[in-house]
């Protein structure tokens, strides 16, 4: 099998500030400390552990979505670590966190079909026929493609997660 993501001895630091007109640095939390990963093609990676044991710190740098204090994270024989948001954008659409609830990350402003929708815009992906683009993959991870107009609060925990 073919390895399509690696990441290497990832650490992550946030810093610590006292309180006050003058906020100094007095420490650092150790959020995520030489996580090393590897997934091969075909695989999925769940992350499992108590609450604010660094899943979604850990998560977040994988994707390169907040800067690691130190490490590397391979994938298309290139280090994120080192790129940019703009070097970043054409790799995002292959690399996607699912979370177990993401109602916080649904704008609840939104239809579920504009949420689908989105970012088939942003990559250009979103033509003519955009409305049966977003009916097709609602199909496709079972959501009933008539609720199409509802919003995220009117589905249950799995639906969120599959509309996210």
């Amino acid at each position: 099998m073919t390895t399509v993501l690696k990441a290497n001895d990832l650490i992550k630091h946030f810093p610590v500030r006292s309180r006050g007109v003058i906020r100094r640095r007095i420490g650092d939390v150790h959020a995520v400390c030489g996580v090393s990963i590897e997934l091969q093609e075909r695989e999925t990676l769940g992350l499992v552990g108590e609450s604010g044991c660094g899943k979604t710190t850990t998560a977040r740098l994988l994707l390169n979505l907040v800067p690691a204090t130190s490490g590397e994270v391979w994938y298309a024989d290139r280090d994120l670590l080192t790129l940019n948001r703009k070097q970043m954008r054409p790799l995002r659409r292959d690399l996607q966190i699912v979370f177990q609830d993401p109602f916080a990350s649904l704008d609840p402003r939104m239809t579920v079909a504009e949420l689908i929708a989105e970012p088939l815009r942003i990559h250009g992906r979103y033509e003519n026929d955009g409305r049966g683009v977003v009916r097709a993959l609602m199909k496709q991870v079972g959501l009933n493609p008539e609720h199409a107009n509802r919003f995220a609060h009117e589905f249950s925990g799995g639906q969120r997660q599959r509309i996210g």
